[in-house]
């Protein structure tokens, strides 16, 4: 019982998906008792990089984001 109280505590989720666009996109999802709105920023940044990412549809109280990358350019652009 406690095993299974551990494994839903930590359920954080990522699916690849496309956005309306065409381009990739990504559905974050950070359910659980030990995740909170910030692990899905988190996980974002890690997704992106340094390139960074442009938040498409979010809900902060269910814990759920999508998101997609930017270009690398248009970052790298922006820098200088």
């Amino acid at each position: 019982m406690l095993a299974s109280m551990a494994l839903v505590a930590c359920t954080a989720g990522l699916r690849k998906t496309y956005l309306a666009d065409g381009s990739r996109g990504y559905a974050i999802s950070c359910r659980g008792f030990l995740n909170s709105w910030d692990s899905c920023l988190v996980k974002a940044g890690r997704i992106c990089g340094p390139s960074g990412y442009e938040t498409i549809e979010g809900d902060k109280y269910d814990r759920s984001m999508v998101i997609g990358c930017k270009a690398r350019a248009a970052s790298a652009a922006a820098g200088k």
